[in-house]
């Protein structure tokens, strides 16, 4: 309230602040990435089925991985026995860790040079958050990495995307659960679904557009 004008990242917050806070003067600017810097190579070393990114000293993203690996996980490997999952991000606390000593399908990377070759070397990017504001930019430098995306509505909140087209949106366990099944199985759906994700990011969502 003591500022002329807040700048948020998505329609959705900037009515949020409206509501919440009684200011009037709050346009959204989305978020951006950049589309080349990301662009996908003609072949990637495999990484995993599965990728989470996430800064991992960030409570959203530390919950997300719980519930990722309590409720969700188990159920992949109902039909999936082997399905790995890495998990990229900076500073991961001790439980997080722990995920990877005791599950050798499980990698806990910490802080990386280069977040890129984890994306083009996974089938599929997962954003199993439950809490948290803002923008998700890590679900846009999926889809310009040539991942396809399942999400939690909560993980892909203010951002633009048309579920089953561009990007596969779960809040039961069960359905997040068969939308990784059925991307991690079907490699012409996989690559359908990322080259929509990366034309529409690249068609609305580059810096320069943005900008």
């Amino acid at each position: 309230r003591a500022c002329r004008r807040v700048v948020a990242v998505s329609t959705a917050d900037a009515t949020h602040m409206r509501s919440l806070f009684g200011i009037s003067d709050v346009p959204d600017v989305p978020t951006g990435v950049d589309v080349d810097y990301f662009a996908p190579p003609p072949t990637a070393e495999p990484v995993s089925d599965l990728v989470f990114v996430g800064s991992m000293d960030w409570l959203p993203n530390i919950d997300a991985v719980r519930y990722f690996c309590s409720e969700i996980l188990p159920l992949i490997r109902r039909l999936l026995a082997r399905c790995s999952l890495t998990i990229a991000g900076r500073r991961p606390p001790a439980e997080i860790r722990a995920l990877a000593e005791r599950d050798p399908l499980i990698r806990v990377t910490g802080t990386v040079a280069d977040i890129r070759p984890y994306l083009w070397g996974s089938a599929v990017s997962v954003a199993p958050l439950r809490i948290g504001g803002g923008t998700r930019l890590k679900i846009y430098e999926s889809m310009a990495a040539g991942v396809p995306v399942v999400s939690t509505s909560v993980g892909a909140d203010g951002l633009a995307y048309k579920d089953g087209a561009d990007i596969r949106v779960a809040d039961d366990p069960g359905a997040f659960a068969m939308a990784c099944v059925e991307l991690v199985q079907d490699a012409s759906r996989r690559r359908a679904m990322a080259a929509a994700a990366r034309d529409m990011v690249a068609t609305r969502f580059s810096w320069d557009r943005v900008a």
